[in-house]
């Protein structure tokens, strides 16, 4: 697709804002109706899954959507190629996962994974069609703001921050989304030294930034301290929540739009937050949105046929959930989301130095035989990599292969004086407050300016 057809798609995804909330949420579960009968009528998964909880064909056009018995990712896992209504061979995955590509191919479809952080990773599939209008859609939330995007703006250039691996979607909108259409990229790799930053941020000069808000803010903390001067439209953040603390902050030191991208694996967009109005709506018209007795996001996309999600349940638990209109925007609401922020740890040097470590670091190292993972930083030199191995794992082989990982990272990071032990656990406690097991674990908060 071209530029300007792209850009005229995302001009009709901003004409959607203007609609009035009855026509958003009638388009919404039409849209739902379609993509669950083509789910039943295309894979075989969902015709015995539905049949078995005595809901047939002629059923759908009148079940409400809350009588249909949702998914999780451990079935999604147990039945990946029976959810795709033309699935890719098994050796075409099996490539893909091995590939180095940055948004892998399996066969004509993208493959997407999630972390590992909320239990073992799971495999998502995204047509191309799914991909361009999620592309489009970069082109709905950047049109609006303080900040307009003109053509003397091309090409965009994006200051990307975070984890990078393959086939997370975070990276792969980054690449498949901005690469293409006149933009340019820069990836700061969080495994990287910090001190190394500052030189290429300026010579690069973004005038968006991307990338998870605790990584986001050290770029404002380099600016704010005078190691880099730049000036930014858009700062574009996700993966973790969005505090209203940061929020502030970043509009304070950049004076750009700051984005709260909310998206999934299983979803490559949900929602956006932004500086301009409180909380954050779910876009309606790209996924059918619920939430459960618990509070849990409940999801179906609706724009991706190439694997069907229907009432997708996520681990996410999410606040002040309506389908009333609220505020400026004719799309669900919700205040924020708990339980998705992967916090960085923070180190001390024998100079005096601090560097950090990302928690999500471990998603890009191949340790085969983890299932689940926690960090708990113990000090300021120190942390514990808690692991709950997969049945059958050898655990001394598994601690040979983690602690040889994990020193190659730290290596490159240049903190090899930090000292870490790995703990094999039967089970992780979650969140007294969200359900969720922490990623990362604090005994007591560390951080530079202590």
């Amino acid at each position: 697709m071209s530029l300007v057809n792209l850009v005229y798609q995302g001009i009709l995804l901003l004409s959607h804002n203007r609609w009035p909330r009855e026509k958003v949420f009638h388009q919404s579960e039409a849209r739902f109706r379609a993509m669950l009968a083509y789910a039943y009528s295309n894979s075989s998964f969902y015709r015995e899954y539905y049949r078995s909880h005595g809901i047939n064909e002629k059923d759908l056009p009148y079940v409400t959507p809350s009588d249909i018995p949702p998914i999780d990712k451990d079935r999604l896992r147990s039945h990946f190629y029976s959810i795709a209504p033309d699935p890719p061979k098994p050796n075409e995955v099996e490539r893909a996962l091995k590939g180095a590509g940055l948004l892998s191919r399996a066969g004509k479809y993208f493959l997407v994974h999630s972390s590992g952080s909320t239990g073992e990773p799971a495999n998502f599939l995204y047509s191309e069609s799914a991909i361009t209008t999620v592309e489009a859609n970069f082109i709905r939330i950047s049109l609006g703001g303080e900040n307009a995007i003109s053509p003397k703006d091309f090409p965009i250039r994006t200051l990307y921050v975070a984890s990078v691996g393959s086939g997370y979607a975070s990276t792969a909108l980054a690449f498949k989304g901005l690469g293409e259409y006149r933009s340019k990229s820069l990836i700061l790799n969080i495994q990287q030294p910090l001190q190394n930053w500052a030189e290429r941020i300026q010579s690069f000069n973004p005038n968006y930034i991307a990338g998870y808000p605790s990584c986001v803010r050290i770029i404002a903390d380099l600016q704010e301290k005078g190691s880099i001067s730049i000036r930014p439209k858009k700062v574009i953040t996700g993966g973790e929540p969005l505090t209203s603390e940061d929020k502030a902050y970043l509009w304070q030191v950049f004076g750009a739009d700051v984005i709260d991208y909310y998206a999934c694996s299983e979803s490559l967009f949900l929602g956006v937050g932004t500086n301009w109005y409180d909380g954050i709506y779910l876009f309606d018209d790209m996924n059918y949105v619920e939430v459960d007795k618990h509070s849990q996001l409940i999801i179906t996309p609706l724009y991706n046929h190439a694997f069907p999600l229907i009432r997708y349940r996520l681990s996410d638990v999410v606040l002040g959930f309506t389908r009333e209109k609220t505020g400026s925007l004719p799309y669900t609401h919700i205040d924020k989301i708990l339980g998705r922020s992967e916090e960085m740890m923070w180190f001390k040097k024998p100079d005096g130095q601090w560097d950090f470590l990302h928690p999500l670091f471990l998603d890009d190292l191949n340790v085969p035989g983890i299932k689940q993972y926690q960090f708990v930083q113990t000090s300021a030199t120190s942390f514990i990599l808690r692991v709950i191995p997969r049945p059958g794992a050898c655990l001394e082989v598994l601690n040979e292969k983690a602690q040889a990982q994990v020193y190659s990272f730290l290596s490159k990071k240049k903190l090899d004086q930090i000292r870490f032990g790995i703990e094999f656990v039967d089970r992780l406690e979650p969140d007294r407050m969200t359900g969720k097991v922490k990623l990362v674990e604090n005994l007591e908060i560390i951080r530079p300016s202590d």
